[in-house]
């Protein structure tokens, strides 16, 4: 498969899941949102644990990747004054983002 045509069948199967949870949510969860939040999420996991293990772990994606090197850099910032002058805390933690996020 070419780009496009992952693209095409990308956007047809989030549109059927879309639709069979809209139809699901319709049929059994009008007044229970939170239930209904619940067993989807508790479904579509399962699925994804199932599907990890045919076919391995899916990479991270872009807004992952943000949000774990954006913790990394929150973390920094609270340790670097209690570590400061002990340690090389600042290679150490582009080391584990390089680690974590790639040499972006």
């Amino acid at each position: 498969m070419n780009e496009e045509e992952v693209k095409i069948a990308h956007d047809e199967l989030r549109a059927r899941i879309s639709r069979v949870l809209t139809d699901f949510s319709d049929k059994y969860f009008k007044n229970l949102p939170s239930e209904k939040c619940r067993i989807i999420q508790s479904v579509i996991v399962e699925l994804l644990s199932e599907n990890e293990y045919y076919v391995g772990q899916a990479p991270f994606t872009a807004h992952q990747i943000d949000h774990i090197c954006s913790q990394i850099g929150h973390w920094y910032i609270m340790m670097k004054p209690l570590l400061e002058g002990q340690h090389n805390l600042g290679y150490q933690k582009e080391v584990l983002k390089t680690m974590i996020c790639g040499d972006e």
